[in-house]
């Protein structure tokens, strides 16, 4: 027998990340209305559309009413509605570990805190704290995810960006700032292959983007997530000919950067540019506001 809270989990999955999990992807959207092909035909103009603010769809080209996400598993699998449940929890990361990540199976931390799920960005919250930061949807939903864990018996969520052992760097704009899972930093490939920019952060690594207009990194790219993890870093750091460190402009990252500096690596000091700001990302919030005057 499903419970209520089961059927409830799998209500909440947004709609928008198990059409991406599934190969779909939107052809538009605009606030809160996303829209697709449909993904039960095909077709040369978009008749599918989802609303995110309910988490409902409506298929233009059937009869029937805009139904949850449930019913869109069910047709998706010719499945019965207890088998899409089940597909449902188990895409949530609720049905069992190791918990289910859209990069790959997540190992749960040795403490009182678990991971319950990783999901492509579509909480609104979330959108609103990235949009906060000057970071356009498109560019955060790159590389940014919905982390859900457990916290001493509470259930929370915020932005996660993951890190190359597992982990990942938690934001959420009212106060979390930290490592969940196994700390370190992250590695962006990128086609050139003779320079690395190194970032501490994820926002000043994502203001970059938004300030060169950029989808991606031209170089490949490290972020630190933490001056703690330079340490760690420089093996990769000096596979590499020359360093771009935009680092902050302040003690911590001044000394990071004299560390750098001072470990056999060709080191540009790309902080310059912001020179009279804090980050990359205070230096953005300011540019961008200018550039709409």
């Amino acid at each position: 027998m499903i419970t209520l809270q089961t059927i409830q989990i799998a209500k909440a999955v947004a709609i928008v990340d198990y059409l991406a999990y599934k190969g779909f992807q939107p052809v538009s959207h605009r606030g809160q209305r996303y829209v697709y092909y449909s993904p039960f035909r095909s077709e040369n103009t978009p008749s599918f559309s989802v609303n995110t603010a309910i988490n409902r769809y409506k298929d233009f080209g059937s009869p029937e009413a805009g139904d949850d996400i449930i019913r869109l598993v069910q047709l998706l699998s010719s499945c019965s509605f207890s088998q899409a449940v089940a597909k449902l929890t188990k895409f949530a990361g609720l049905e069992s570990k190791p918990y289910f990540s859209l990069s790959g199976p997540i190992q749960p931390t040795q403490s009182k805190e678990e991971i319950r799920s990783v999901k492509l960005l579509a909480n609104t919250q979330l959108i609103r704290y990235v949009e906060s930061r000057k970071i356009s949807f498109p560019i955060a939903r790159t590389y940014c995810r919905e982390v859900y864990y457990s916290q001493h018996g509470k259930n929370l969520f915020a932005l996660g960006f993951a890190n190359d052992r597992g982990g990942y760097a938690l934001r959420n704009g009212v106060g979390t700032k930290r490592n969940l899972g196994p700390a370190g930093y992250t590695t962006i490939q990128a086609p050139q292959a003779t320079t690395i920019n190194v970032f501490e952060g994820v926002f000043d690594f994502l203001s970059a983007l938004e300030y060169y207009r950029l989808s991606s990194p031209t170089f490949p790219t490290l972020v630190l997530n933490s001056t703690t993890n330079l340490e760690s870093a420089l093996p990769v750091l000096k596979g590499y000919q020359k360093v771009n460190a935009y680092f902050d402009n302040d003690k911590a990252g001044q000394e990071a950067l004299s560390r750098l500096s001072n470990s056999d690596v060709t080191v540009t000091n790309r902080s310059a540019l912001y020179a009279s700001h804090k980050d990359f990302n205070a230096f953005w919030l300011e540019s961008s506001s200018l550039m709409l005057c």
